[in-house]
């Protein structure tokens, strides 16, 4: 008597449903195919909201080499962010930007400390919209100096891992009000 094996290694609950939404993240830019919001269903819009986060939308810290591409860290919001979602964003941080740590310091510059001497800086100017990183001082001939990562002044997963929850606050707030009109 043959035993059959009970382990199942793969199972859709509908084969091909999800296909399009792994192939086509209609909210974050990377040079995708177009895409139709009206073809996708409230679960693959809900899964392809749910990837915006920080780790998919900015570089990370830790594959930075050495003090100058420290120095130089910046991202273009719209290279990675639908442009629909950049506006939402610039519009989280004008309403509440303050109570997710993002304190405006410019008409067109939020700011978020990330580490001792390190803040995270949004520029909301429109089409132009990015995240870069600043530093006091004392850091920056430090970073200048520092050839390789070992020799940084400062922990890069630390940074990071703080810079990463303090947008994700903000892309939550995002994600939640893109739901809503969405669903609407």
């Amino acid at each position: 008597m043959s035993q059959r094996n009970p382990v199942i290694f793969e199972e859709r609950v509908r084969p091909g449903v999800y296909e399009s939404t792994y192939e086509c993240q209609p909210f974050l830019s990377r040079g995708e195919l177009p895409w139709d919001m009206q073809a996708l269903t409230q679960e693959q819009m809900a899964y392809a909201l749910g990837q915006v986060t920080a780790s998919n939308v900015l570089q990370s810290l830790t594959l930075l080499e050495n003090g100058y591409e420290m120095l130089e860290y910046h991202v273009n919001l719209r290279d990675s962010l639908h442009p629909d979602l950049v506006k939402e964003l610039v519009s989280v941080l004008d309403s509440s930007g303050s109570s997710l740590y993002w304190n405006q310091v410019d008409v067109s510059c939020y700011l978020c400390v990330i580490g001792a001497g390190v803040a995270a800086c949004i520029d909301t100017t429109p089409g132009q919209e990015q995240l870069y990183l600043r530093y006091a001082n004392t850091l920056v001939d430090a970073l200048h100096q520092a050839q390789r990562a070992a020799e940084l002044p400062r922990s890069l997963l630390f940074l990071q891992t703080t810079l990463y929850e303090r947008f994700d606050l903000l892309l939550a707030e995002v994600r939640k009000r893109t739901w809503h009109w969405l669903t609407k």
